[in-house]
This record gives structure tokens, sequence and C-alpha cells, in this order.
């Protein structure tokens, strides 16, 4: 069926953190020529990636196949690629798009954003396959009404590609139930910690903040309540994060030890709420303060701002590995496996720094040593800490696990170095904050561990440069090439 989309979706806007504008490509779905600078990269396995990675293309593509909800008009404005997963399996590429949609309601516009994933693959028709077979399973079961703006599967066979609208998700079946709001006890977990005894809740609303197809979701969690006794209203809120495996109950054991008070201690962990075993979801409340990131956008003095979160990493990771009761380890064969995972995509995505690539990741397989493993966070990124006054906080704590604790620092160095979300900033503004925070970091640690420093920050680079492809950052290509010539620097 190739129907002009002419539905709704749910008034609630999926506010997307990690947003790239794309870039155009060739408009024919078999053309595939020398490759270069301004297109995506060519694939023999996959021939419809000019057309699947081109906004203006999928744009038209997407107005054309998305099969609308009777009852409801909108208009699909914008196509924006948000994240690609190409090549991290050679079976298939899954490619996640926003859409930017409007509806007209009783003379009233409402604009909101839409997920929307195509996952395309290697074997000649396996999408149209698990496409029939996803149909059996009655794709619209379980999804809110309200969220209801287009059939939520469907296939496209000029590019042989699976669709799935958010939140259909084939292998995050529960994250349905958790976009209802009262399915499956969610509400009845959360919200006394939200408003204890002697409140009525008027409404609840969720809103996506950030969602990877498949991996797991982060969302909003609003309520707005009435106060029985004085007829006071107030309006709260707290974050749910929804897993695809048990990874957030590991999550939650771990931040109920972390959360204990301990005024020795420099850093803070944000307070877990509850965890809800059959939704796979975690509770966790708003963290207090401001993101780094947003601090060093608002052109607060880096040196000062970083200084408490330099310190704050020191103190995690020397901490007692018994404290802390992770188990799980990550080794230095395990950050090789990421470092080339990395790196091969990399090199497809930009070919003309293969070589270079190739030095990096050499140069960490010689020269990584085994070294006794200490606490780590794993993901530590300038939007992953937050400052309360000199009070550090860390968010995210998936990842932890034991393991090189020098991977910390050389991760967020990395991340500011490479200037993701940090566009706005002057150059010299973030070298600043890079060298204050490395400063103050080194000043609180051992010092045998600044010797590995360096090969650490290279790995980090190619994983930077990596995320900014997926990520479809705009000047994507610049970014990834400036990325690894960052990573050439930090071995010399």
């Amino acid at each position: 069926m190739t129907r002009r989309a002419r539905s709704s979706s749910p008034p609630v806007p999926l506010s997307v953190a990690e947003r790239g504008d794309g870039v155009s490509f060739p408009l024919s779905r078999r053309e595939r020529g020398p490759g270069g600078e301004g297109g995506f990269p060519h694939d023999p396995e996959f021939p419809q990636l000019p057309v699947a990675t081109d906004p203006a293309a999928m744009l038209e593509v997407f107005r054309t196949h998305l099969v609308p909800v009777p009852g409801r008009r909108v208009e699909i404005e914008a196509c924006i690629p948000f994240r690609f997963r190409c090549r991290q399996a050679t079976s298939r590429c899954v490619l996640q798009y926003t859409l930017r949609l409007v509806e007209h309601v009783g003379g009233e516009e409402r604009r909101w954003e839409q997920s929307v994933t195509g996952v395309v693959y290697a074997a000649d028709g396996e999408a149209e396959r698990l496409w029939r077979e996803s149909l059996a399973a009655e794709p619209r079961r379980e999804i809110p009404a309200h969220w209801l703006a287009f059939e939520p599967l469907g296939f496209i066979p000029e590019l042989a590609m699976l669709v799935e609208v958010f939140p259909y998700d084939r292998k995050l079946r529960h994250l349905r139930l958790v976009m209802g709001g009262d399915g499956g006890g969610l509400a009845a977990a959360v919200e006394p910690h939200v408003f204890a005894g002697g409140w009525e809740v008027e409404r609840r609303l969720i809103e996506p903040l950030r969602y990877r197809t498949e991996l797991g979701a982060a969302l909003r969690y609003t309520v707005e309540a009435r106060q029985r006794a004085t007829a006071r209203r107030a309006t709260r809120r707290c974050f749910v994060k929804v897993y695809r495996d048990e990874r957030g109950e590991a999550t939650w054991q771990l931040l109920q030890r972390l959360s204990q008070p301990d005024p020795g201690r420099p850093y803070d962990v944000v307070a877990p709420l509850a965890y809800i075993g059959p939704l796979r979801t975690l509770a966790i409340a708003e963290a207090s303060g401001t993101p780094l990131l947003h601090l060093l956008l608002a052109g607060h003095d880096p040196a000062t701002t970083v200084r408490p979160v330099a310190r704050a990493v020191a103190a995690f990771n020397q901490q007692d590995p018994q404290r802390v009761g992770v188990s799980r380890a990550h080794t230095r064969a395990d950050q090789l496996v990421e470092v080339r995972r990395a790196a091969a995509l990399v090199s497809w995505a930009c070919p003309q720094v293969q070589l270079v690539v190739a030095a990096v990741t050499a140069a960490l397989e010689r020269g990584l040593p085994d070294v006794a493993a200490a606490p780590l966070h794993r993901d530590l990124k300038a939007d992953h800490v937050f400052l309360d006054g000199e009070r550090v906080i860390f968010i995210d704590l998936d990842s932890v696990a034991l393991g090189d604790p020098v991977r910390d620092p050389a991760h967020l160095w990395a991340y500011l170095m490479g200037g993701v979300g940090l566009d706005a900033v002057p150059v010299a503004r973030i070298r600043a904050a890079a060298a204050a925070f490395v400063e103050e970091y080194f000043a609180h640690v051992p010092a045998g561990w600044r010797a590995r420093f360096s090969l650490h920050c290279a790995g980090a680079l190619v994983e930077v440069a990596s995320g900014i492809f997926r990520r479809q950052e705009p000047a994507w290509r610049d970014k990834v090439i400036a990325a690894v010539e960052l990573a050439r620097r930090a071995l010399l």
C-alpha cells in the first residue's frame, strides 16, 4: 500500500538529545559512484543505503509508505537522521530517524517529533519475512491509542526495509506498556516516591528523551497531583529507563549502594526510586544541579567548572571495589574489542583515515598493560556529570565495571576535545577545560597512572569518532577526521 501519510501521533514531543541535521545524498537506489567526501559510505551488501541515509529521499519515502491510523490527519514536515548502526553486524543495518509532525485539530496546530526505525538486511527477503511474521503477532496490541499515529509496523519494498514506529519495537516489547503510563504496575511503583500520601494524581505524562532501537529508552515521567486536605496542586517529575535485558536490575542494586550518604565523598549518584522487574524498567530521581555540558555551553569558567569533576572522578576510581560491589570486569581484552569495533566502523565511514586508525589500534594493542582493576564509570561524558555547587553527581551508571581506571579520565577528555555537543564553545575554551581536568585529576591519583593516559586517550578518540558517525552529526565527516587526527597526536 502506498498512501500519503495523513495521520496523527501523540501530542507529546519526542525530545531528542543527540540529533544531527544530516546531509544530502544521491536519490537513485542503485547509484554507487566512487564514494568520497560528499556521500555516505558505499556498501555492495546494502545498495539501498544511499537512499536510506538521504533525509530528503526518506522524507518522501515515509510520506508515501507510512500507513495512517484512521481518524487523524498528520503531515510529515521533515525527516532527520538520528542514529545509524551500520556494519556493527554484517547481516543488517539499523537506521533511526526523527520525523517532525504536525496535526491540525479543531483549528489548533500541534507539533511533535516521532521516532521511526528502518532495518535493512544483507540476506534477500529477510526484511519482508520478518515483517509478515511480526504482523501475525498483532503489532498494535498494547500500544496506547494516543501513540498510534501510523501503523506501527511496515515494509518498504523498494528499499527492502522493515519499518518500526515508536513505541513499537520487536525486541523491546515492554516499552509499549511503559509508554501507557499505568501498564505493568509502573504507576503504582513510581508515584509513591514522587508524591507522599494524601495526594491524588490528576495527570501523568511520559515523554521520550532518548531511544535506541532494540536497546533501551530513557523517559521523563511527569506527575500532576492535588493534595486532598488543602486542594493545593503540584507538579513533580522523575525519570524511567527501559532496558532490553536485566542490566537495569544490576544498576538498581548499584545505585542503592552508592546513594547511601557519605559526607567524606566528593560525589553523589542519582537516587534510585524503584525497579519494576516485569517491565525491566528502573525509576530514578531527577539529579540536582546542572549538567557539565550546559555549564560549558553557558560560558562558565572552564577551569573552575571542571576541577570538582576531576576530583570526583579520581575519588570514584580509587574506591574500594568491595564498597562499590561490582563484580563485572572490563578487561584489557574487552577494551581492545571495543576499540577495534570502533576502528572498523570509522575506517568504513572515512577510508581516508584508515591507515591512521590502524596505527592507533596497533599502538594500543602493543602498549596497553594489564593493571590492577579498579572501579570505573565507563561512560563519562559532559552530560553524564552534574554539578550542584561544588558537589558532583554522576548519572548513567549502567556500564560501571572493574578495569583500568585511567580509561575514565581519558574518555571524558576525549569527549571534550572531540567537541561532542560543544559546537558553540570556542576551541580555546574547550582545550582549557580539558587541560584543567587532566591537571586536577592526576594531582589526586597515583603518579604511575599518568604513563598510560595518552594511549587511553587515543583509543577513546577513535570511539568518539565512531559515535559522531553513528549519530550523523552535522559535518560528521570533518569531525570524524578531526577526532582521528587528535588520536594520532595523542600518541606523539
